[in-house]
């Protein structure tokens, strides 16, 4: 039976078993995997070689040895072009969003990982709204000016009305605590 204490215990935090997306661990996975197999070609081709031809010399050995380094460095060049391509070009247009251009969106291509995409769309999320959030604050911006003219100009008279005056402030107030509370 659970006491009035365990009901109003916050939940413990769930603990994440891993940080990377499956989609990057896959694509890690499919390197290594062809990296072994054509570890696994090489030796098998060398096997050939010495029991058809009878080649067994040290050149063998290191036409082994460059042909993996090979391997890998084809391997590495694809799945970085594939995987670091894409976070370049986002760099790139990152930085014209940050010079100004914020009616400008992340692009992605077809090909483009899932992770990247993900990446992608949460950020043209939050570009958005912090537009929106941008045009909304110049909009108060121009509000509030022109409200402290209208309010200066009519301190400067020399029979100005204060309850005029204070129903202006209390609704600028109240504009500027709205668009607080919505961001």
């Amino acid at each position: 039976m659970m006491s009035k204490d365990d009901v109003l215990k916050p939940p413990k935090p769930f603990k994440q078993r891993y940080f990377v997306a499956r989609e990057l661990q896959f694509s890690i996975a499919l390197l290594i995997v062809l990296a072994l197999l054509g570890g696994i070609t090489l030796q098998a081709l060398s096997s050939a070689l010495i029991d058809y031809f009878g080649l067994n010399t040290p050149i063998l050995g290191i036409f082994l040895i460059f042909g993996y380094v090979g391997i890998i460095v084809l391997l590495a060049i694809f799945f970085t072009h594939r995987l670091v391509g894409p976070f370049k070009r986002l760099e790139y247009e990152m930085k014209l969003i940050s010079a100004g251009d914020i009616a400008k969106r992340l692009t992605i291509r077809n090909k483009d990982d899932l992770h990247v995409r993900n990446f992608v769309k949460y950020t043209n999320e939050f570009i958005s709204n912090f537009e929106e959030m941008s045009k909304e604050y110049n909009m108060l911006n121009s509000t509030v000016s022109k409200k402290i003219d209208e309010i200066t100009q009519e301190l400067a008279k020399d029979n100005f009305d204060c309850k005029k005056l204070s129903e202006e402030l209390i609704v600028l107030q109240k504009q500027v605590h709205k668009f607080r509370e919505k961001w």
